[in-house]
């Protein structure tokens, strides 16, 4: 695959996303307003002293879908905005004091919250750019590079597919590694893996495989865990076995 391939693929794969990013953010954003508004009318015809807006605080868990950082911040200026205009409008049947130290203090709950999510949406988005540079960076190694989870390889590099004796990336993704390595050694192979799949990080050598070419090879495997799409994986690298000058 060139160089310009690789590139015509990155671009079409990110204009693809960025039209579901923006489809995404439009359903998001319109169920954040229309649950706000709803439970706005619930509260502006229900009794002042009762806690219907304690609901505000569904629009505001939705900002975790929504890929704008400031989303949180935003929906919950809008709902103290709606709490503070439904305390005027809403039936009294308590103090009015009361009343409004609930609202503060809820109100407070809110910004709390949105401090909270503000702060998981950063760590999710700097796991996101890590990945990123990640992908980037193994897509040049001249070592082999696998992904593996649960049975299934899920990425593997460009120089893969010669270690490998694929021709194309398809060959590899979606299948089970373990078919690959001499049916004697796929016990041991998959200790390993299950292993590094709990943060463990080894070096299995002069592994037997059977190329996709059908070619053989012995290889050894460099085992650790890794974060791939939002969940834990293994990374394997793999190099050809070379045994020891005598």
């Amino acid at each position: 695959m060139t160089k310009e391939v690789i590139f015509a693929f990155v671009n079409a794969y990110n204009s693809a996303g960025s039209v579901w990013m923006r489809e995404n953010t439009l359903r998001v954003v319109s169920l954040i307003l229309a649950s706000a508004f709803i439970i706005f009318y619930l509260d502006i015809i229900t009794p002042l002293g009762l806690t219907v807006w304690i609901l505000y605080f569904i629009p505001l868990f939705l900002t975790l879908y929504w890929e704008w950082r400031y989303g949180p911040f935003v929906v919950t200026a809008i709902i103290i905005i709606l709490i503070a205009a439904s305390f005027f409008l809403s039936a009294r049947d308590v103090s009015l004091v009361f009343a409004l130290l609930n609202r503060v203090f809820f109100s407070l709950m809110l910004i709390v919250s949105s401090l909270l999510i503000w702060n998981h949406k950063q760590y999710e988005e700097s796991l996101i750019r890590g990945e990123e540079r990640y992908r980037n960076l193994v897509e040049w190694l001249p070592d082999a590079i696998v992904v593996y989870r649960e049975g299934t390889i899920l990425y593997v590099n460009p120089a893969s597919l010669h270690f490998f004796g694929a021709d194309q990336r398809e060959d590899l993704v979606g299948r089970d590694l373990l078919d690959m390595i001499e049916p004697d050694h796929q016990q041991v192979i998959r200790e390993r893996i299950t292993q590094a799949a709990i943060g463990a990080r080894m070096l299995v050598p002069d592994i037997p495989m059977i190329r996709r070419n059908g070619r053989g090879i012995r290889a050894d495997f460099s085992l650790g865990d890794v974060y791939w799409d939002g969940k834990h994986a293994v990374l394997i690298v793999a190099r050809e076995h070379h045994s020891p000058s005598a």
